[in-house]
């Protein structure tokens, strides 16, 4: 039997007007860019690699930053780099799976308690993302990405990035130069963005399951 295969811009969203192409056009630039994209999507394994490549990377970046460049200097702000662009390629990852997670090719995220796995994972990885963005930039950029008080150890920039994302919101330590109050904000949408798509693939996979089962009867 041949696969099915999906046009290149869905039907779904078309009532959305202009803001659904639009969105759908910017998330497939990541396909030029984004590493993610690269990998074979039939290879769980290289999916893993990754993935464990970032969060190798990200502890490495806070051992070095902690301990050498004691998060100031070129180092710092390369390591900050690559946190960002990490962050920025996740975005597009999860943004993704809500757009256009209907419309995927067949083979493409067979599991959904790994894709939840997955996701859950990358919820983790954001707030310690942005932990290390509160911690570095709170130093190299001390005006506009103050606290107060004042992170003063990544344990505490962990501990207020882990607040936020939850939003518990215990107010100390609290945002108050105007880029550690986008990040805050930043990071409460993102976090956000994870629930909704988690919920919203799970459902898409129990309908369409459920569909299955009733053409079959």
């Amino acid at each position: 039997m041949q696969e099915q295969t999906h046009h290149k811009d869905p039907q779904f969203g078309h009532h959305l007007g202009f803001w659904y192409p639009l969105a759908w056009r910017l998330l497939a630039t990541n396909k030029y860019w984004s590493p993610s994209m690269w990998l074979p999507k039939e290879s769980a394994l290289a999916i893993d690699i990754y993935i464990g490549s970032w969060w190798l990377l990200e502890f490495l970046c806070i051992v070095l930053c902690n301990n050498y460049f004691h998060w100031q200097g070129t180092g710092t702000w390369i390591f900050t780099s690559l946190i960002l662009f990490r962050l920025t390629d996740l975005m597009f990852v999860l943004s993704s799976i809500l757009v256009k997670g209907f419309y995927r090719k067949q083979g493409d995220w067979p599991s959904v308690n790994r894709i939840t796995l997955l996701v859950i994972l990358n919820a983790i990885e954001l707030m310690v993302m942005f932990a290390i963005l509160y911690r570095a930039l709170g130093i190299l950029t001390p005006e506009i990405a103050m606290t107060n008080p004042e992170l003063k150890n990544f344990f505490d920039a962990l501990y207020f990035s882990f607040v936020t994302g939850t939003s518990l919101g215990y107010g100390t330590p609290h945002p108050v130069g105007w880029l550690s109050r986008l990040l805050a904000i930043l990071e409460s949408s993102s976090i956000v963005l994870v629930v909704i798509a988690v919920i919203g693939y799970i459902t898409g996979e129990k309908r369409k399951s459920l569909n299955t089962e009733q053409k079959q009867d």
